[in-house]
């Protein structure tokens, strides 16, 4: 069976792997980016901008590595609701981790408005500690 529209959208996003054209090409300027307290840079990101330069840029100096795999997608009217895991390797330390992670996406009119995360925090700390 083939994706729906939203989910298509969102599977883009994990496919991108931190590509910050496709990252433009897929969430909306005023997105809204909620990252769980626990998190490397846990906060509310309001804005394209900021969720590049201010979460991501941030995010890809402390890991040399930093997959998002969504697995399971599933959708309710304007949200998709995806599991997976994120995976890779932390610069300083060099610890591998994997963690797990539900998001909730919100769409509207094909592009990405808003994230709630929700992430096994556990294992990023871990893999971040000296």
């Amino acid at each position: 069976m083939a994706d729906s529209p939203n989910v298509s959208v969102v599977r883009r996003l994990y496919q991108a792997r931190g590509n910050p054209e496709v990252i433009r090409q897929v969430l909306d300027g005023e997105v809204r980016w909620e990252v769980v307290d626990g998190f490397p840079y846990g906060a509310v990101y309001e804005g394209l901008d900021r969720v590049l330069h201010d979460f991501f840029g941030r995010l890809f100096t402390d890991f040399d590595e930093f997959v998002a795999n969504g697995s399971e997608f599933f959708e309710s009217g304007d949200h998709v609701i995806a599991l997976g895991s994120y995976s890779g390797r932390a610069r300083r330390s060099g610890k591998r981790f994997t963690a797990r992670f539900a998001h909730v996406w919100t769409l509207r009119d094909g592009l990405i408005v808003r994230l709630q995360q929700c992430a096994d925090t556990v294992q990023l700390a871990r893999a971040l500690a000296d």
